[in-house]
């Protein structure tokens, strides 16, 4: 297994979009191993992250339907 991964290879693990791994990434919700230095360098995530996101999106599944009238 792998001891770091990048945005990319989070986003396909998880299959989240990169505003939603942003999000968790401004929110110290992720465990970063290596930050990146700059443009061109990537952000180097720890691989538990793949859960967090996983956590993250299943929360929020059903929230966005809302009950109608007759049903």
């Amino acid at each position: 297994m792998k001891h770091t991964m990048t945005m990319k290879e989070l986003q396909i693990a998880t299959k989240a979009p990169k505003y939603t791994i942003n999000y968790l990434k401004e929110n110290g919700r992720l465990p970063i191993v290596k930050e990146s230095k700059g443009r061109g360098y990537s952000t180097l995530y720890h691989p538990d992250s793949i859960k967090i996101v996983i956590n993250h999106l299943s929360k929020g599944k059903g929230q966005n339907e809302r009950p109608r009238g007759d049903q």
